[in-house]
């Protein structure tokens, strides 16, 4: 080997040696890569190399690039050694460069390698359009890079070759997810020569917006024109909107009526009024919407009960309702009210599983003609459901009303043809119509002579002549005529006209 004495000086990215010596400096290793131990913690990262081919080299000087200085990590000794794991890279954010020098016996350094640079992989999840966006840098250091393998396992399970892609590639979307599972990627380099080089590895949970635990209709109920709403809501859930839909059947389709934004509210109350609840079932829900306006949950259904009166020539009212639809713990029962003359009172109770009633009038026709007032044409009901306790969202029960149903009697009229002042019975000392199912007003009843004179008029119901004319003086035992006009509940006017014979004894 022949012997030189130089004098060098190395600059910039060569390491800098002054001095004099005789020296045949070592080959150089060849740098094969820089990869990244995916999963390893501390992160690691293996630089592999091939050996020197001058065979008195002693080791390897493995050096770090950081901030364009050129730092040494380590020497590792023997020349057929190939590789070195440096446990040093921390919180590795970006990639990192790495290069080596052999030395031999006389501790004269070769020169320097070109660095390598490890792969730096990042990741995005995006949790509306549920994919995973995978980022890398190049990996430097082989003159091309022949195609990069994207590996991907789930929790618990092995690593696969998702795909590979050309060497020119640096970005993938992962849209074959399942949610809630926890992935783990890591990116590999692989060179012309067949080297490879590996990137971290980053562990993804496939994370939705949190659903509601429980979105519960608590009722829908008659209010006069409209259906009053209610809904108990999980406030805890991850919800930008919740929306109130309906529909004319249980399974049909549903369209959405209102919109409610989500302020942390545990309860929502809403009416629709664009409806006839005389005539028509609907079936309401509510549905939440995540961030992402995608919606993650749905209440149980509630319906309005829908109630009919029906009546004959007789005086029973038949009355027939739909059940209420859904209470997740069914009805207890349902009540039954009456509204007569704006007066509304409790009549009975049925079990649910009975959705019809009769109810007989007989009775309150005689109340009114004995107290003397008016006998209503208009007789309403409702009813009213009841919810079974039990379940958890609900803690007291609920109730739901159908809409007032009203039956409407024809007008009946009877009178008398006679009557004696002078009568034991005291209910025949008096002249007058008896008539049901009329209205109070307007109403006129008049008496007349015989010379077409009006001797008597009232604007009362139950006011009735007692034979008497002007001052008090008794009208003489002979015919008149009576006069009577009233109106049935559709407004229609009646006059009823006939003569009487006043007897005095």
């Amino acid at each position: 080997m022949l012997k030189k004495i130089v004098f060098f000086i190395i600059l910039s990215s060569s390491i800098s040696i002054i001095g004099f010596g005789q020296i045949d400096i070592p080959d150089p290793p060849k740098f094969v890569s820089a990869s990244i131990i995916p999963e390893s913690n501390p992160i690691s990262v293996k630089i592999t190399w091939l050996p020197s081919d001058s065979i008195d080299v002693q080791g390897y000087i493995v050096y770090q690039v950081i901030n364009s200085i050129t730092e040494t990590l380590d020497t590792v000794w023997g020349r057929e050694t190939t590789e070195f794991t440096y446990q040093g890279l921390g919180n590795y954010q970006k990639a990192e460069k790495f290069r080596l020098v052999s030395f031999d016996d006389q501790q004269y350094k070769s020169n320097i390698t070109s660095p390598h640079t490890t792969i730096y992989l990042k990741h995005e999840y995006d949790i509306c359009d549920k994919n995973i966006s995978l980022n890398w840098t190049e990996y430097e250091g082989w003159q091309t890079v022949k195609e990069y393998n994207i590996f991907r396992r789930k929790s618990g399970n092995a690593y696969e070759k998702l795909t590979s892609l050309s060497g020119n590639k640096t970005s993938y979307e992962d849209k074959n997810l399942e949610f809630n599972t926890t992935y783990y990627y890591y990116i590999e380099a692989v060179s012309f020569d067949d080297y490879k080089a590996s990137s971290n590895s980053v562990k993804i949970k496939t994370e939705a917006y949190t659903a509601p635990s429980f979105l519960t209709a608590s009722y829908a109920s008659v209010n006069d024109k409209e259906i009053d709403l209610k809904f108990i809501v999980d406030n805890s859930a991850e919800v930008a909107e919740y929306r109130i839909q309906r529909a004319k059947y249980p399974e049909g389709e549903y369209n959405t009526i209102k919109i409610i934004t989500n302020s942390g509210q545990d309860v929502i109350l809403a009416s629709d009024n664009e409806i006839d609840v005389n005539n028509e079932i609907h079936y309401y829900r509510l549905v939440s919407v995540n961030p992402c306006g995608d919606i993650n949950a749905y209440s149980n259904y509630a319906s309005n009960i829908l109630l009919k009166a029906e009546t004959a020539e007789d005086l029973n009212h038949y009355l027939t309702w739909t059940p209420y639809e859904q209470w997740l713990n069914g009805v207890f029962n349902y009540k039954v009210y009456r509204i007569f003359e704006d007066s509304e009172s409790e009549i009975d109770v049925n079990p649910s599983d009975l959705l019809n009633y009769t109810y007989n009038i007989e009775w309150y026709v005689k109340y009114c003609h004995n107290l003397k007032i008016n006998t209503s044409n208009k007789y309403c009901y409702y009813v009213e459901a009841v919810e079974n306790q039990g379940h958890i969202a609900t803690i007291n029960r609920e109730h739901s009303r159908s809409n007032i149903a009203c039956v409407y009697h024809e007008p009946v009229f009877w009178m008398p043809n006679a009557f004696n002042i002078s009568s034991l019975e005291p209910e025949n000392r008096f002249f007058k119509p008896v008539i049901s199912f009329i209205q109070e007003e307007p109403y006129e009843f008049s008496i007349y002579d015989k010379f077409g004179m009006k001797i008597f008029q009232t604007t009362k119901t139950h006011e009735a002549w007692d034979g008497t004319i002007k001052k008090g003086h008794l009208a003489p035992s002979q015919y008149y005529t009576y006069y009577v006009k009233y109106f049935d509940f559709n407004n229609k006017e009646h006059i009823k006209t006939g003569t009487l014979f006043l007897f005095i004894n």
